[in-house]
């Protein structure tokens, strides 16, 4: 492994770690298949977003390719191959990392200031009521605990109180998400959740950081001790020991990166791929890939603003665009909308980077738009009227070719 690397072997680096490099499959993904995709990631972000459809879905079909939609939620929910936690935000994990959230969840159920030593003086009363009912009645979700005439509360942050000892517990691990109906979580006894034989043996919180390092190091390939910790939200008094370990013992190697005013690293023996192979991808706005805007920005020119929560008439690029993943680079961004009523996945505007070249560019999004629309069941590809007129007929050519 060479102690430097340039910025376009760095990119096949991370490519590669992120399940970005590998030509696409001839046949549909199995379950096996979606095991190992979250395996790799180590964390799929979860989002209630769903324009196109949601964010977990888009970061599998950018690395399996199509398969069945059903199957990652049978993986997690009755093989339990994964189970719901916060780790970059609220995300997807491999069951084998159950162990290292213990240390996390002690913090939190140790935490008595600030926002939750409110709710939990608040709502005291409430903690041993709605335990007692799930323990009773098996798996429910917050509006089983709304009074009949009770308001609905459609607003994330106007939450009725059970909910808000829901969460609290779900931090503190004593209840874990059993599943979703309707992408609303149903809530159960950690215990009767976990699958028989999965590890909880409890780390330190040491131990926890350093294996969460290593495991960031594996997802990213190549990362600066800012990328390493910011993969699991590791907080700095954890990450900055950590990474000293992992480097002093040798279970990861520092490297210069061209462009880079930081040192890097990665795991000893991590190769270079030559090539990438990958097909064209339309990227969620939650693809672990951009995590970090900063990183995407050093390692692919590539400055990335969601736009969702800007009032539209200052939005830029479009309330949902995807970054165009072609040839390990970022070439363009669009932004779709799946249109389920009419069949179709519009396209309402497109945006190509200015380095890269536009007909291929163009010819990029119109394949990638179009993969994702047949793995979403949309019998087309259209482009909408929120971009120049020729860029509109480029496209529209580029989908029926």
């Amino acid at each position: 492994m060479p102690d430097a690397l340039s910025s376009d072997q760095a990119r096949r680096v991370a490519l590669a770690a992120q399940g970005l490099a590998a030509p696409a499959r001839a046949t549909a993904a199995g379950p096996a298949t979606l095991r190992a995709t979250l395996e790799r990631l180590g964390a799929i972000q979860i989002d209630s977003i769903n324009v196109v459809a949601r964010s977990h879905e888009l970061v599998l079909h950018a690395r399996a390719g199509r398969h069945d939609r059903a199957a990652f939620d049978r993986l997690v929910y009755r093989r339990r191959a994964g189970f719901e936690y916060w780790a970059h935000a609220a995300s997807f994990l491999p069951t084998a990392s159950f162990r290292l959230c213990l240390p996390r969840m002690r913090r939190l159920a140790a935490t008595s200031r600030g926002w939750w030593g409110n709710v939990r003086q608040r709502n005291r009363h409430l903690y041993g009521p709605v335990l007692e009912r799930i323990r009773d009645e098996g798996p429910l979700a917050a509006s089983a605990f709304r009074a009949p005439d009770g308001p609905r509360r459609g607003s994330w942050w106007d939450w009725a109180p059970a909910k808000h000892v829901l969460e609290d517990l779900f931090d503190q691990g004593t209840l874990l998400v059993h599943d979703r109906v309707n992408f609303e979580r149903r809530y159960d006894l950690a215990e009767r959740v976990l699958p028989a034989g999965v590890d909880t043996s409890e780390p330190t919180a040491a131990e926890a950081a350093l294996e969460l390092t290593l495991l960031a190091a594996r997802h990213l390939g190549v990362a600066t001790a800012a990328d390493l910790a910011d993969y699991y939200r590791l907080r700095p008094q954890e990450a900055r020991p950590a990474l000293a370990e992992a480097v002093s013992s040798g279970l990861l190697q520092e490297v210069a990166v061209a462009g880079w005013n930081r040192p890097a690293y990665l795991l000893p023996g991590t190769r270079v791929p030559r090539r990438l192979a990958h097909p064209p991808a339309l990227l969620s706005p939650f693809d672990s890939l951009i995590w970090s805007r900063e990183r995407t920005e050093r390692l692919f020119g590539f400055r990335y603003r969601l736009e969702v929560y800007v009032p539209a008439g200052k939005r830029v690029h479009g309330y949902y665009t995807m970054p165009v993943l072609a040839e390990g680079r970022l070439v363009a961004r669009v932004d779709p909308k799946h249109d389920r009523q009419a069949g179709r996945l519009l396209l309402r505007g497109l945006h190509l980077e200015p380095d890269a070249d536009p007909v291929e560019a163009v010819a990029a999004t119109a394949a990638a738009a179009a993969r994702l629309a047949a793995h979403l069941g949309a019998d087309r590809v259209e482009a909408g009227d929120a971009m120049p007129a020729a860029l509109a007929k480029a496209l529209r050519a580029a989908v029926a070719r």
